[in-house]
This record gives structure tokens, C-alpha cells and sequence, in this order.
């Protein structure tokens, strides 16, 4: 199941993000795998990071835009209701 995720995972990448191509389960203990799985998450975890940067004063714009239009503000969101 470990090597389907990663496999998975691979697949969906937009680019290597890593070294390996698949997860090496065969003779290796747990720490060996782990070793594996962050060779991987660190790319990733940059890749994530940078692409969050990136995504987010579009984002911003976008909700900045849609309050506008609807005349409502971000302080509305996320608000619990007391009862």
C-alpha cells in the first residue's frame, strides 16, 4: 500500500521532485524507507511552499474582488454563530 501511495504520487507530480523514481520496500528496514520517503518530501515540501507564494495574491484579489462585488467582508467568514 506504501509503494501504490508513492506511485501515486509520482504520477501526479508536475516535475521529478526528487531522486527516485519508486519507493524501495524490498530488504530495506523502516528507517531505510523513511530515508526514501524524504528524499522525496523535501522537494516537495519546496515545491508546495514556493507554489503557495506564487498562488497566493491572486487569491487574495480574487476574495478581495468577490467581497466588493457582494458587499461583504472577509471579518464575515469563519465566524461562529454564539447560541
Amino acid at each position: 500500500r506504501k509503494k501504490s501511495l508513492f506511485g501515486w504520487g509520482k504520477q501526479l507530480e508536475p516535475r521529478p521532485l526528487g531522486p527516485l523514481e519508486a519507493l524501495a520496500l524490498g530488504g530495506f528496514d523502516e528507517e531505510q524507507v523513511w530515508q526514501q520517503l524524504e528524499l522525496r518530501n523535501k522537494p516537495l515540501l519546496r515545491y508546495v511552499q514556493t507554489s503557495s507564494r506564487r498562488l497566493r495574491p491572486a487569491l487574495e484579489k480574487e476574495d478581495s474582488e468577490d467581497a466588493a462585488s457582494t458587499g461583504t467582508g472577509d471579518d464575515e467568514e469563519g465566524e461562529e454563530q454564539s447560541g
